[in-house]
């Protein structure tokens, strides 16, 4: 008789999570910096420096940590808070998506989806009126994934790393970084 897996559950995040929050946190992390280095540095304090903010997170009244379960086992988690309006970005009050990251072992069976869902729906009851979220340019999954929970692109961001603190490109023609 085949074994069939439990089926996945979404709720709000529990101390004893944090272990599992932080580990995924970091992951979440390290993935950013491999796609970006220049852009997205990589937390020295690692899965204990997002086990304590997440933690720090869950008490905050503005701020929503959520789990997804399969079984006992966290398999992803969603973060997103409330924030005030923001003249430098023109965006009014707001919720924010901060993180959604499901272990990449547990994608494609439903946890991002429900994750994001259970986030939306979460906000939204803490008076949110609308919801941003960011995704790397290179994570097209997850821009998918959000596209077709009904988010659409409306700002991009792009960065210039400064030649004062970027290595010298190799095999540029002209003066700049070439010995004399």
């Amino acid at each position: 008789m085949a074994r069939t897996e439990p089926s996945i559950v979404v709720r709000p995040a529990q101390k004893s999570d944090l272990p599992a929050l932080g580990r995924l946190g970091a992951a979440l992390a390290r993935a950013h910096h491999e796609w970006d280095p220049e852009r997205f540095f990589l937390p020295e304090a690692g899965a204990q420096g997002y086990s304590w903010w997440l933690g720090k997170e869950m008490k905050n009244r503005k701020a929503v940590v959520l789990v997804a379960l399969r079984g006992r086992r966290v398999v992803g988690y969603a973060y997103g808070r409330l924030e005030p309006r923001d003249w430098n970005l023109l965006r009014d009050q707001c919720g924010v998506g901060v993180d959604l990251m499901v272990d990449p072992k547990e994608r494609g069976h439903g946890a991002g989806t429900m994750l994001g869902q259970a986030l939306l729906e979460a906000l939204e009851a803490k008076g949110a009126p609308f919801i941003v979220l960011q995704a790397a340019s290179k994570n097209t999954k997850a821009q998918k994934l959000f596209r077709s929970m009904g988010f659409r692109p409306t700002i991009v961001e792009m960065t210039l790393s400064l030649a004062s603190t970027r290595p010298p490109r190799r095999g540029r023609a002209g003066g700049a970084g070439r010995p004399s």
